[in-house]
This record gives C-alpha cells, sequence and structure tokens, in this order.
C-alpha cells in the first residue's frame, strides 16, 4: 500500500511539474537537475521546487516542479515565490554597501555609531563594527526572532531588549561564527540611514535595476503566487509562514530573480555597486582565528557562506555561495564570476538545496568544458598511527552547539575516543555509543562517514576542528574545550531531570516538534555545569552563562520567582517546571489566559479524548514530553476530536483574558 501511494505521489508531482516554467537547453545540465530535484521530493524532502541557472548574463534553463497549491492545482510557475531564508542576508549586505558608496558610513564604523540604543551587559559590545555584521564575527550569542503565521511582535524592539541584558560570546572580531542578530543590526542601520523600511529600500535599490519582479518580503506578509508548505508525510497544509527580520532572513524570491541578483556580481552584470565595493563583497573577510586552520574556512566573507570552494579555487576558479532554510523553505545560491554563472534552487522542505545546486554547478561547467573539480578519491582505511604525545595534553571536557562530551586517546588503539556527557539521557535509555577516530596522516579520522578532525589551540582554548566538510572542503569547529572548574558552583535547585515548559510563545509563532518542552540536566562528570536548552557553566545560584562560546544560537540562564515559582529564562523564552501544570480533569475544563499573557498548560493524567474550544486567535496544542516534545496536535492544522495520550501536555496560548474550552472523555 506504501509503494502505491508513494507511486501515486511521484505521478501527481509529474504532472504538476510539467506544466510549470520549462527547461531551455543544456541537456546535461537539466538531466541532472531533474534527478536530483525528483530525488529529493520523491524521498520526502519536499513538495515543489524552483531551478534555474543564468550563463552570461541570460536565463539559460529553469524548470519547476511540484504544486504552488495542491487545493487549487496551482502549479509551481517561473513567477512563484519561495521564502528564501538566509539567503537574504546577501542583500542586507549589498544594501549597507551602498550605503558605504554614498558616504553615509564605513564599513568600520562601530555599529554604536548608528544605532546608539544598541547596548549590552558586557562593555566590549563597543567594538563591534559594521563589517563584524557581516563576516558573522560580532560576538552577538544568535537568533532573537520567531518564525510567524501573522506578525505579533516588533522584532528590532525584542532584539535590543535581549541584547540589553546578554553577554557577547567572544571578543568582536575573533571568529566567525555563524549569527543571524548581527543582520537585523544590520537593517536597522540601512533604516535609520536611508529613512526607508529595509523591504522598501530593497525593493527600489536592488529589484527594480535588476529586474527583479518576483521578489518581495516573506511570503506570509505578500501572498500572491508563493509556494505553500505540506508537511511530510501527513500532507498538511500550513498558513504561508511569516519571517520579519528581513535583513537576516525575511525576503521570498524565485529561482530565476536569484540568479538575476547573483549576475550583478559578475564583471559582465549589471551593476549596482561601486568597483570598490564590488572587491569588498568578492573577497575574503578573515578573523582573528582563521590563520590556525589548515584550509579554507566557512563564513570568512562579506556576508556569504563562502567565497570559494577549495577544490574549485586549486583550479583557478572562485565560486560564491549563500544557503537559506527557515521552517519551510530551502534555497541556494551559487556565483561564478569570472564565468558570469549563476545557479539558484529553492524547495518548500528540509531538503538540501545546496546539494542540488552543487551538482548543478559541477554538470554545467562540465557541460561548458570549463574546469571542474573531480570526486573526491576513495580512502582505504589505515589501522592507525602513534598519536603525537604533545596532543596528550588535550584530552577533556569539550562542547559543541548541542551537547558536552569527554574526549580521550585510546594509545593502544590509536584514536580519539569521543564520550557523551550532556544532556543527560531519560531513565531507560543508554548513552549515545562512543565514537572513535582513528589516527592517521596527521589526522583523526572517521573512515565510515568520510570525516577527518584535528586540533588547533590559541592560549588556553583548545579546538577540535572538522577539516574538509564533505561536499565543500571548508574547515569548521567541531569541538570546544571547556574549563574543568576548581570550585564549581550551583544553581539554587535541583536542575537534573527537571521538565520545562515555555510560558511567553506567541499563538501565532510557528511551533515545531522540539521547541516547547525541554529537560534540564546535570552530570556528575562535568560538575559545575548544567544543560537547559543548551549547555551553561554555572556562574552562581541564579545565573549560568553560555558554555560553548564558539556556537550558534546559545543561550544563557537565569532563574528567578514569579508568583513564589521558579521561573528561567533562557535567551526570549521564559520557562516554568512541567510540575506545576495543573491536570486536566474528566469533563469540561476552562482554561483562561493570565492578565501578563502567559501560556497555560494542563497535564493529561490518563488518556482521554479532547476536544477543544478556543477563542479566534487562541492556539491549542498537544505535546508529548517524552518523544522529544513531538506535536501530537496543533490547532493551525488540526481540529475535532483527538486522542491525547497519558503524560501529554495542552498548551494554550492567546491574549490576557481568553478562554479555552477543553472537554475531556
Amino acid at each position: 500500500m506504501k509503494r502505491v501511494v508513494a507511486l501515486a505521489l511521484a505521478c501527481l508531482l509529474l504532472i504538476a511539474g510539467a506544466v510549470g516554467c520549462e527547461a531551455g537547453g543544456y541537456d546535461a545540465t537539466a538531466a541532472v537537475v531533474r534527478e536530483a530535484v525528483w530525488k529529493a521530493l520523491t524521498n520526502g524532502g519536499g513538495s515543489s521546487a524552483t531551478v534555474a541557472v543564468m550563463d552570461g548574463g541570460r536565463i539559460v534553463y529553469s524548470e519547476c516542479f511540484g504544486a504552488a497549491d495542491r487545493e487549487t492545482g496551482r502549479p509551481v510557475e517561473s513567477g512563484t515565490r519561495f521564502n528564501i531564508g538566509s539567503t537574504s542576508k546577501m542583500f542586507a549586505a549589498v544594501a549597507i554597501l551602498m550605503l558605504a558608496d554614498e558616504g553615509r558610513l564605513s564599513l568600520d564604523d562601530p555599529v554604536v555609531k548608528h544605532l546608539p540604543e544598541f547596548v549590552m551587559r558586557d562593555g566590549r559590545y563597543r567594538d563591534i563594527t559594521v563589517r563584524m555584521l557581516f563576516n558573522h564575527s560580532s560576538g552577538l550569542p544568535g537568533s532573537t526572532f520567531l518564525f510567524e503565521y501573522e506578525p505579533g511582535y516588533d522584532p528590532h524592539e525584542l532584539l535590543l531588549d535581549v541584547l540589553r541584558d546578554s553577554d557577547l560570546k567572544h571578543s568582536p572580531g575573533a571568529m566567525g561564527i555563524y549569527c543571524n542578530d548581527g543582520f537585523t543590526l544590520a537593517e536597522m542601520i540601512v533604516e535609520r540611514l536611508s529613512g526607508k523600511k529595509f523591504v522598501d529600500f530593497v525593493a527600489e535599490r536592488i529589484y527594480e535595476p535588476l529586474e527583479m519582479k518576483h521578489s518581495a518580503a516573506s511570503v506570509g506578509e505578500t501572498g500572491g503566487d508563493v509556494a505553500v508548505y505540506y508537511d511530510i508525510p501527513t500532507g498538511k497544509k500550513y498558513p504561508l509562514e511569516t519571517v520579519r527580520v528581513h535583513g537576516a532572513g525575511g525576503l521570498s524570491s524565485t529561482a530565476e530573480d536569484l540568479c538575476r541578483f547573483g549576475d550583478s556580481f559578475t564583471p559582465g552584470g549589471k551593476h549596482i555597486l561601486s568597483d570598490a565595493a564590488l572587491e569588498e563583497a568578492l573577497k575574503s573577510q578573515p578573523t582573528g582565528f582563521t590563520r590556525h586552520l589548515h584550509g579554507a574556512p566557512m563564513l570568512d566573507a562579506f556576508g556569504w557562506d563562502y567565497a570559494w570552494i577549495p577544490a574549485y579555487r586549486d583550479r583557478g576558479v572562485q565560486v560564491l555561495g549563500k544557503s537559506g532554510g527557515t521552517m519551510f523553505y530551502s534555497t541556494n545560491l551559487l556565483v561564478v564570476p569570472a564565468e558570469r554563472i549563476a545557479a539558484a534552487t529553492s524547495i518548500t522542505g528540509s531538503t538540501d538545496a545546496p546539494g542540488i545546486t552543487r551538482a548543478i554547478l559541477d554538470a554545467l561547467m562540465k557541460e561548458k568544458r570549463l574546469p571542474f573539480p573531480a570526486k573526491p578519491a576513495l580512502e582505504k582505511p589505515c589501522d592507525g598511527e602513534p598519536i603525537p604525545s604533545d596532543l596528550f595534553a588535550y584530552e577533556g571536557v569539550y562542547a559543541d552547539a548541542s551537547r558536552a562530551v569527554r574526549l580521550a586517546f585510546d594509545r593502544e588503539k590509536k584514536t580519539l575516543n569521543i564520550h557523551h556527557l550532556l544532556p543527560a539521557p531519560l531513565e531507560g535509555e543508554q548513552l549515545p555509543p562512543t565514537v572513535a577516530l582513528t589516527y592517521c596522516g596527521g589526522l583523526f579520522r572517521d573512515f565510515d562517514k568520510g570525516t577527518s578532525y584535528y586540533f588547533v589551540s590559541e592560549g588556553d582554548d583548545v579546538y577540535l576542528m572538522h577539516k574538509n566538510i564533505p561536499g565543500y572542503g571548508m574547515n569548521a569547529l567541531a569541538y570546544q574545550r571547556l574549563k574543568e572548574l576548581e570550585s564549581p558552583k550551583q544553581l539554587s535547585i535541583d536542575m537534573n531531570g527537571v521538565l520545562w515548559m515555555m510560558r511567553n510563545m506567541l499563538p501565532q509563532a510557528q511551533i515545531m516538534s522540539g521547541m516547547l518542552m525541554g529537560r534540564s540536566s546535570v552530570s556528575p562528570d562535568l560538575p559545575g555545569y548544567v544543560f537547559c536548552f543548551g549547555l551553561q557553566m554555572i556562574e552562581d545560584f541564579g545565573y549560568a552563562s553560555i558554555a560553548a562560546t564558539a556556537f550558534r544560537d546559545q543561550t544563557a540562564l537565569r532563574l528567578f520567582r514569579k508568583d513564589g515559582e521558579i521561573r528561567a529564562r533562557s535567551g526570549l523564552f521564559t520557562l516554568s517546571r512541567a510540575d506545576e501544570a495543573k491536570e486536566l480533569a474528566e469533563g469540561a475544563n476552562s482554561v483562561v489566559i493570565g492578565p501578563d499573557g502567559e501560556n497555560e498548560w494542563r497535564r493529561v493524567g490518563k488518556a482521554m479524548i479532547l476536544t477543544f474550544a478556543r477563542p479566534e486567535k487562541g492556539r491549542v496544542l498537544v505535546v508529548d514530553p517524552d518523544e522529544d516534545a513531538a506535536l501530537l496536535y496543533d490547532s493551525v492544522v488540526d481540529d475535532g476530536e483527538f486522542l491525547a495520550p497519558e503524560g501529554t501536555f495542552v498548551f494554550c496560548a492567546g491574549a490576557p483574558g481568553d478562554e479555552f474550552g477543553v472537554e475531556a472523555r
């Protein structure tokens, strides 16, 4: 039966794609595109896509796949817009370079010169320059915004409010760590100096001269001919996605329009920047950390993810790249300036758009008989070589963006072993298996995954670096060593195994599985640290600072009391303990949002069939904390009766005074 459904879905997608935009030549490249895109769509990676290639200033290939709206039968066409996520960052980069061209700012101006209302608890924020916002070296903590279905907050005010009580992760300019918030500050600078809304500035100064007729703010804000997101595998149709941090990730476009934008960075393209500004946009923008790497870094560029792909650079070819992912869309743009080539892909879903665009570029370069990299040679696993004794000092506790581990050498087996520490597994669950990396040729290698690693140090700081990321060839951080504390501190409450629930999520926010609940944990092998929606180092009884300071989107943790109950603050979210939630009673239940607007929660003590009555703008979800906070029911896409398993929770979000009815039987 599953096979029949899959074949039927594939046929439906194929029919829808056939009446969309069409291919226009470059047969070998087109064949690679179709194979890659259809593989992604039929494997459940997405529901629709658009791809385009520009060569010599002309769109030489453009094709669309799937239905933009299944209900109406509307296909994806060349003018159908997709949210482009962080690909929007390059529009912020160009906007800032335009202002620099006009003498309104210098890239090395302090940000506070143009945004005096921007302040942080950490005084080093005054040293953040405009340039640092674009090579991700500002040191700002991460991503302070919400994806939404309808506008419900002021993104600029929220960012300034959260930063006011935040610390930097590192000194400005020290290293490049992906950071959305820097681009929101850049957006605010554009608005301050131009006197226009960012989206209006971009439309007037970028879209119009480049004839980008199908580009705008996010699809949820603008509507029109847009690609709708359908959940995989349920097929549920979700509301249009609204992203209002426009400079960081809030624009929408088409593959063809993105190619027109990419062409403006080529020597023969239509230039909207001065030669000096173009040079700035194309050159590497190294940080202090770059000198330690054994190869090319990610992010050392002006807004781009990278200014060079090593395998192409070795053949004398520069390739610029910028990807963008939202909750519902994935986009990628590649530009080869010297050859005046641009290629772009957008997909509804979580498919690897960068991988598809890279396959397109390789095929196109081959078809045009231009230099392109060969596939990497396969390597035989080796039995291991003796580990140099000077590396033994690098043993210890490390962290990445989502966990803490212990790195230990096995001298006899010639391996570096990675042991999981935090977050702690739930009772009855097993720890993730130990990973063993074999020392061979000066690198620690995982031959099964084709990955390799090496250590670098800077003063007392030690990092394990990922060398030659598959598909890219760049180097990136894998782990950073944590301080082993001589006098570890504890928070005022026992944090081990505490289940937390969010209390200030907006009803119109895009809420997905894994977001609303989480457990904090500690480890006897890592005293002085706690894991609570990220890893923190405990500073005193009520505050724990960011521990993984070399990774994106980290938050500190602050405990406080409200109405006699413990609360926690993590980034922009307020949390409370799940044991405070009242249990649903059989029969009629009334749930009222209090005067402060906090979300209300109810615990399902035994399996019951639930029926919900909610205000027009209210939101109801059922969350399973034992399945990584999976959403079992969401009133945005679900209705009618629902069988809630024992131990799940009902979440209600609305305006102060809103009343929800929950009938339980």
